[in-house]
């Protein structure tokens, strides 16, 4: 048997092996990424905006024809008035008028121009899946109803053994050699868990746009202590400071950090340099490519994608051809007991009116609501809006019934599709009956949703547009081909 000692490997054979480790639940599955996608004529982005804590996607769409009077009735307190949701009604040429949530107004006007769609009963699995067999507990996904655990498979796409990748970071690893700069094909804007993980292809983070400090760089250098510089023979401790934190170290983890270190002062130089002017002799910048479309102040989504928008304005500096992109709006999704809750709402209600239209859940909604708009609005105005689709994923949906003052965790959920590829004015699945018990086929109890399709099924189709063949599919998302349908057809 032979031996090795890890003091003595190279840098690349100790990546390697750390890779291979980190990869080792599914090394059999990964490690034959074919890495023949493209090479790419044209420029595509994935944005994935995860909604953390559960979005209760059973007040964000509500049928308005006979099926309303049940929602109301299982939904108790938190139903949302039928008058409200009339006037912020959509129509599905096969399905029938829905209102969107009151204070989704916005998205009416970006579905009813065909640049929205709702994708019903999105959540996890590893096959289809009756109640049948989840009443005999048949090849369920584990830890169903689990906030941390639904979150991961969520963004894994294989949730029947720990993996060290996301979906995203897998499709990454197969699109990365279509980049020709030194970019990463990953973004975040936040702690993107392991969506953006891959094998080979490392996810680098970005800042969040400040409004109130606009051309204060979404990306930092490393800084010394103190910013001063005594000249080229002085003591130059910014220099020091770096050289310190990059040199090349004889201990193999030490010299690995090292080389993170310098390949974030490399890529935070490049993005610098590719988005701002400066800087100056006062040290200040300025963007090269100025976004004029307004984002709402105060809205932190809103904030992540004006950053989005800028690393897209940039993709020829850049030299990206594919990018995939993380922005998240934190666990106030999680409504147990706040979702009628008032107190702290952004938007006090009028006297009288409904609270439901104005809780914390509602507040959340309008974020959402918002910074889709403002986001795709940049878009057109960077001319690649049907070059851009953005998505919503959480960790699961919620109860139909009510607990009294909020919701419980459920399974499948409702969600959104955005962009100019987006074949959009249209909801994609089957609209459940909005009944509980046994009169509900894909009640699983209390009106949690038992999926229609999975994770696969939705995420497959956009990594097809971004240019993945059936092959690669299949290896980015192994339980795919479990189920009939690969392409739920949302995407021109």
């Amino acid at each position: 048997m032979r031996h090795f000692d890890i003091r003595k490997m190279k840098r690349r054979q100790f990546l390697k092996l750390m890779g291979s480790i980190a990869a080792t639940p599914l090394m059999s599955q990964f490690s034959e990424l074919a890495y023949g996608a493209g090479p790419f004529t044209d420029y595509r982005a994935l944005v994935c905006v995860f909604l953390f804590g559960g979005n209760d996607a059973h007040n964000m769409i509500v049928p308005l024809d006979g099926r309303y009077a049940t929602y109301a009735a299982n939904r108790g307190p938190l139903a949302l008035p039928q008058a409200d949701l009339v006037a912020n009604s959509v129509t599905d040429p096969v399905q029938g008028n829905f209102g969107l949530h009151p204070r989704m107004t916005q998205s009416r006007t970006l579905f009813n121009a065909g640049k929205l769609a709702v994708i019903s009963n999105v959540g996890i699995l590893l096959r289809p899946t009756t109640k049948a067999d989840y009443t005999a507990k048949n090849q369920l996904p584990p830890q169903l109803f689990s906030h941390s655990d639904m979150q991961d498979h969520w963004q894994t796409a294989f949730p029947q053994a720990p993996v060290n990748d996301g979906w995203g970071g897998r499709l990454a690893d197969l699109i990365q050699s279509a980049n020709t700069g030194q970019l990463s094909v990953s973004i975040s804007t936040a702690s993107s868990g392991v969506f953006l993980k891959g094998n080979s292809a490392v996810a680098h983070q970005i800042g969040t746009y400040n409004a109130a400090s606009p051309n204060t760089p979404i990306v930092q250098r490393i800084r010394a202590w103190r910013d001063w510089d005594t000249g080229a023979n002085g003591a130059q401790p910014q220099n020091v400071y770096q050289n310190a934190i990059t040199m090349p170290r004889a201990n193999v983890l030490e010299d690995q950090f090292g080389d993170v270190a310098t390949r974030s002062v490399t890529i935070n130089d490049f993005i610098l340099s590719s988005l701002y002017n400066g800087p100056d002799v006062s040290g200040n910048y300025t963007q090269k490519i100025p976004i004029t479309t307004v984002f709402p102040a105060g809205n932190p989504l809103a904030a992540q994608l004006r950053s989005v928008a800028m690393m897209i304005a940039a993709r020829q500096a850049l030299g990206v051809k594919r990018q995939i992109f993380f922005v998240s709006v934190g666990g106030s999704f999680d409504n147990h007991s706040d979702q009628f809750d008032a107190s702290g709402s952004a938007l006090q209600p009028p006297v009288g009116a409904p609270l439901i239209l104005y809780g914390k859940h509602a507040d959340m909604l309008s974020q959402v609501d918002a910074g889709l708009k403002a986001f795709y609005d940049a878009t057109v105005e960077l001319g690649v809006q049907d070059k851009v689709t953005t998505f919503t994923e959480s960790d699961f949906g919620r109860t139909l019934t009510s607990n009294g003052k909020g919701s419980d965790h459920g399974w499948g959920s409702h969600h959104l599709v955005m962009g100019g590829a987006t074949l959009g004015k249209k909801i994609y699945g089957t609209f459940h009956n909005m009944q509980v018990g046994a009169g509900n086929p894909v009640d699983a109890g209390q009106g949690r949703l038992i999926p229609a399709y999975s994770v696969d099924q939705y995420a497959a189709t956009l990594g097809k547009w971004m240019g993945a063949n059936a092959s690669d599919l299949n290896t980015v998302f192994p339980n795919l081909h479990n189920f009939p349908t690969t392409d739920l057809g949302f995407l021109a």
